[in-house]
C-alpha cells in the first residue's frame, strides 16, 4: 500500500536546509545534493563538548541578591557584565553541540532528479539520471541499529563513499582544538575516531564501494571501545544484508505508527501532524541525550545556532509536547531522565546562587548527562526568570497525567517537582525586603524575574517583580505537589503548596481586565511570546470553564494580545496558538494559525526554519522584498536557523483540536473547523491516561471508542449533542450532558449514534475522498 505521507523532491536539494531527514534517536543523517556528490550531513546525539569554564557563576559576586541589588541601584551595565559578559568571554567556543561532518557519494551531474522521504516508514527513496544511466538510491537510519544503510545502483565504478570531517566542513569548528582524529583502512572498510575532550569518543566505520553501504557509529569512553562497538554494529550489519536490515526497520515504524493516528481532510495538514511526530522520534529514544534545538539535525557548515543548547522558555516543552497525544511518553522520558539525571548539579547551583534548597533551572542549559551547564550568555538576564523552572518541569507533570504511572511518579516525577516547588517556596518574600518589594499587602511575591524574552539585552525594560507567568506556574506547581502527594500517599510538602497559593501575589490585570506583562506593563508589541498569557495556555489556571471572572479576563486578554498584531509573531508562536485557540474552543482561529504555519514558515521539505518564508511579508535590508535581487532572497533565506520545536508543537496542537482532556474530562472535536466535516483519529492518550479514537461525518460526532490503560473514571463531554447513542463494552451514566463511567486497565467502552452503521476502514476513506472547501454549502447528514 503506498505511503500518505511523503515529502518528494523533484529537483535536487541543492542546500541543506532543504534536504531529507533520518534517524534513530541517536544517529541523525540529512541527506541532500544533487549526486554530483550526493550528501549525507551526519549527527549524533551524544556528541557534545562540555567544556566549560564555570568560574563566571562560581564567583562570589554571581548570585542572585547581588542581581536585584544592581538592578535597584541601576547598575544594569555592571549586571550584564557579570551575568553576561564575563560567561561569554570565558566560554567563547564552548560548550556546544557536535556534528560529525559530511559524508558523500559521487554518482556524476544530474540531468533528472526525483527523491522523496516516506515518513511512515522512514526511508528516502528516489531515482537520479546522469551520463551514467539511472541510479536508484535507497536510505535509512535503522530504528533499532546505529548503522546508516544507503543502497545505490548502477553507480560508477569509481564511485566511494567517503567522509568529511566536521573542521572541513566548518572552518569555525576547527578552532574547538581537538585532538586530532584516527583514521585507517582495513580491506573495504574505513575508520574515522575521534576523541572529545573532557567527553564521549565516537567511531565512525564504513565501507566505501557498493553497491550497498552501511555506516555504523558508536560512542564509549575511549577510542578503542567506541571502535569496538562501530565494528560489532558494522559487522552484525553485513551479516544481515540489507533487504532483512530494510525488514526490521520498516517493522519497528510500522510498530512506532501502531500507537496512533490521525486522518484528517487536507493532506498538507495531515502530514504536518504525521511529520512532527516523526522529527521527535526519529531524535529522542531513551538512553541517549534529549533533542536540542536542532534535534539530530545539526545545521551544515555553520556553528550550530546558539550551540543547539536547550532552550527552556518555549523550545524544549514545544520539542516534547506531541509525545503526550501521540503516546510516545517513552520519548518524553528523554527529557525527563535528564532532568532527574541533572538534579545534584541543578541543586548545587541553585545553593550557590539563590542561597536556599531546591532546583532552579535557568533560561538556556547544555551538557551532558551529570553535567548541568547553565549558560546565560546568550539573553543573561532571561536567564533568571523564573518561570522556566515551573515550565520545564510541567513536562514531569505531563509526563503523569497522562500515563498515571505511579512507580514512574514515585522515581521521577515527583523528585523533580517537589524540586521545584521547594526552590519556589524558599525564595518567594513575605515582608518589605528593601530591593523591589515595597509594600506589605500579606501576599508572597516574586522578588525580581522577566517575561521570557521580553526587552532581553535591555534589563531597564525587562526586569520586574511578579510576571504574571511566573505566578501561574507557581500556583500549578502547588496544585501538582497536592496531587501527587495525593497519589503517593504522601503529605510532606501539600501544607506549604496550599499556604503558597493561598497567599500568592495575584495575577497583574489591566483595567479592562487584561493579563500584563507585570504589574503595572501591559504588552505593547507585537511579540513572538505571549508568556503573559500562561495562566490560560499551557498552565489551564484561567479556562473557558471556570467562573465569569476567568472568561472575562481571557477574553480581554486574547482580544488585546490580537489587536497588536502578528508581525513580531515566529513559526513556534502560530504553533503554540494552535493549541492556545484549541484549548477556548476556538476552532477557526486554530485552524487560521495551523495554515499560517504551513504556508509561511516551513521550507519545501516542511522543516521550521526560525524565519518567516512568505516573499512579499518582509524586508531585507530595508529593501522591498520584489526589488531585492535573487541572491539576497537566497542568502536572508539561507541564513534562517533551523529549530524543530515547531514542527513538533504543530502536531500536538492539531491533536488538541480533535481530543483534549484537561480537567479530568474528555472533549471530542472540541475545536475543528467547519470545513473538516469528516474526520477520524485513533488511540489518541489524553490526561488521565485514556486512549481514545473517534469519526466526524458531514460535521457530526459519529463514533467514539475509549480504553482506560488504568483503573479510572471515565467522564466524557457528550459529543452527540444529546442524540441518542449506543452504547457497548460498560455501563454508563448521562447527566447534564456528561458520560460517566468507571472503567478498569484494559476495558474499552464504545459509542455511536443510535442506529449508525459505522466501519473504520470506510470512515477514513471517506476523510480523504472528501477533500474541504471553504466556499459552496456544506452537505447535510
Amino acid at each position: 500500500m503506498p505511503s500518505q505521507h511523503v515529502i518528494a523532491h523533484q529537483s535536487p536539494p541543492l542546500i541543506w536546509q532543504d534536504g531529507l531527514p533520518l534517524g534513530n534517536g541517536l544517529f541523525g543523517v540529512m541527506l541532500w545534493g544533487d549526486g554530483n556528490p550526493l550528501k549525507m550531513t551526519l549527527d549524533c546525539a551524544d556528541l557534545w563538548d562540555s567544556r566549560m569554564d564555570d568560574s563566571f557563576w562560581q564567583h562570589p559576586d554571581y548570585n542572585y541578591a547581588n542581581l536585584r541589588k544592581l538592578i535597584k541601584e541601576g547598575k544594569y551595565d555592571e549586571a550584564l557584565a557579570i551575568f553576561g559578559d564575563r560567561g561569554l568571554k570565558e566560554n567563547a567556543v564552548t560548550p556546544t553541540k557536535l556534528s560529525i561532518g559530511r559524508a558523500e557519494l559521487c554518482l556524476g551531474e544530474v540531468r533528472e532528479y526525483e527523491m522523496r522521504l516516506d515518513i511512515d516508514r522512514a526511508i528516502v527513496e528516489g531515482c537520479l539520471q546522469t551520463a551514467n544511466g539511472n541510479h536508484d538510491v535507497v536510505g535509512f537510519v535503522h530504528r533499532t541499529r546505529d548503522v546508516f544503510c544507503l543502497r545505490t545502483k548502477n553507480a560508477p565504478a569509481t564511485a566511494e563513499l567517503r567522509l568529511k570531517p566536521l573542521g572541513e566542513v566548518c572552518e569555525s569548528m576547527a578552532k574547538l582544538g581537538h585532538p586530532p582524529a584516527r583514521q585507517k583502512s582495513d580491506g573495504p572498510r574505513r575508520f574515522y575516531s575521534q576523541e572529545i575532550p573532557g567527553g564521549p569518543c565516537y567511531a565512525l566505520i564504513w565501507n566505501a564501494q557498493g553497491p550497498d553501504y552501511f555506516m555504523a557509529i558508536a560512542c564509549a569512553a575511549g577510542i578503542e571501545a567506541a571502535e569496538e562497538k562501530a565494528l560489532a554494529a558494522w559487522l552484525d550489519a553485513e551479516r544481515a544484508g540489507f533487504d532483512a536490515l530494510r525488514r526490521e526497520h520498516e517493522a519497528a515504524w510500522r510498530d512506532f505508527w501502531s500507537r496512533s493516528a490521525v486522518y484528517l481532510p487536507e493532506p498538507t495538514m495531515e502530514i504536518l501532524w504525521f511529520y512532527g511526530v516523526y522529527l521527535l522520534g526519529s531524535s529522542a529514544r531513551p538512553g541517549a541525550m534529549p533533542p536540542g534545538l536542532q534535534g539530530v539535525w545539526t545545521m551544515d557548515g555553520v556553528i550550530p545556532p546558539w550551540r543547539g543548547d536547550y532552550h527552556l522558555d518555549l523550545n524544549v516543552q514545544e520539542t516534547f509536547w506531541p509525545a503526550c497525544a501521540s503516546g510516545h511518553l517513552e520519548l518524553l522520558d528523554t527529557w525527563c531522565d535528564y532532568m532527574k539525571a541533572c538534579l545534584p548539579r541543578a541543586r548545587a547551583f541553585t545553593r550557590k546562587v539563590f542561597g536556599t534548597e531546591g532546583t532552579y533551572w535557568p533560561g538556556e542549559i547544555m551538557g551532558t548527562f551529570y553535567k548541568f551547564f547553565p549558560t546565560g550568555v546568550w539573553y543573561p538576564l532571561m536567564a533568571f526568570a523564573w518561570s522556566h523552572s515551573g515550565w520545564t518541569g510541567w513536562l514531569a507533570w505531563l509526563r503523569w497525567r497522562y500515563s498515571q504511572d505511579i512507580t514512574w511518579l514515585r522515581a521521577t516525577g515527583y523528585p523533580i517537582i517537589a524540586d521545584i516547588f521547594r526552590f519556589y517556596h524558599g525564595n518567594l518574600i513575605l515582608e518589605t525586603d528593601g530591593y523591589l518589594i515595597e509594600e506589605q499587602d500579606g501576599c508572597l511575591h516574586v522578588p525580581l524575574s522577566t517575561s521570557p524574552e521580553y526587552g532581553l539585552f535591555w534589563p531597564e525594560k525587562s526586569i520586574a517583580k511578579d510576571p504574571n507567568i511566573d505566578l501561574a506556574l507557581i500556583r500549578k506547581c502547588c496544585d501538582w505537589i497536592i496531587e501527587m502527594e495525593a497519589a503517593l500517599g504522601l503529605n510532606d510538602l501539600t501544607p506549604s503548596a496550599r499556604t503558597v497559593k493561598s497567599k500568592l501575589a495575584p495575577y497583574a490585570l489591566s483595567e479592562k481586565k487584561e493579563l500584563c506583562l507585570w504589574p503595572g506593563k501591559l504588552l505593547d508589541i507585537s511579540f513572538l511570546h505571549p508568556s503573559h498569557l500562561m495562566a490560560i495556555h499551557p498552565a489551564m489556571d484561567l479556562t473557558i470553564e471556570g467562573n465569569e471572572q476567568e472568561r472575562r479576563i481571557i477574553e480581554a486578554s486574547v482580544k488585546h494580545y490580537l489587536a497588536l498584531g502578528e508581525t513580531g509573531w515566529a513559526g513556534h508562536t502560530y504553533a503554540q496558538m494552535i493549541s492556545f485557540a484549541s484549548v477556548l474552543g476556538q476552532g477557526a482561529w486554530a485552524y487560521d494559525c495551523l495554515r499560517q504555519f504551513a504556508y509561511h514558515w516551513i521550507r519545501p521539505n516542511g522543516l521550521h526554519f526560525n524565519r518567516d518564508l512568505e516573499p512579499n511579508r518582509y524586508l531585507v535590508d530595508k529593501t522591498p522584498w520584489h526589488k531585492c535581487q535573487q541572491h539576497m532572497r537566497d542568502e536572508w533565506l539561507r541564513q534562517a536557523p533551523f529549530t524543530m520545536e515547531a514542527n513538533c508543537a504543530v502536531s500536538a496542537g492539531i491533536s488538541d483540536m480533535l481530543v483534549q482532556g484537561w480537567g479530568d474530562k474528555i472533549r471530542i472535536f472540541p475545536a475543528v473547523p467547519a470545513c473538516w466535516r469528516d474526520l477520524v483519529f485513533s488511540n489518541q492518550l489524553t490526561e488521565g491516561a485514556f486512549r481514545v479514537s473517534a469519526a466526524r461525518r458531514m460535521g457530526q460526532t459519529v463514533w467514539v471508542c475509549v480504553t482506560a490503560t488504568v483503573d479510572r473514571i471515565l467522564r466524557l463531554l457528550d459529543p452527540f449533542a444529546g442524540g441518542a447513542v449506543d452504547i457497548s463494552g460498560g455501563t454508563v451514566q448521562s447527566e447534564d450532558g456528561l458520560f460517566t463511567a468507571r472503567m478498569t486497565k484494559g476495558q474499552t467502552i464504545t459509542l455511536k449514534r443510535k442506529g449508525y452503521v459505522f466501519d473504520l476502514n470506510q470512515a477514513i476513506r471517506q476523510v480523504h475522498e472528501n477533500q474541504p472547501s471553504v466556499l459552496g454549502l456544506p452537505a447535510s447528514v
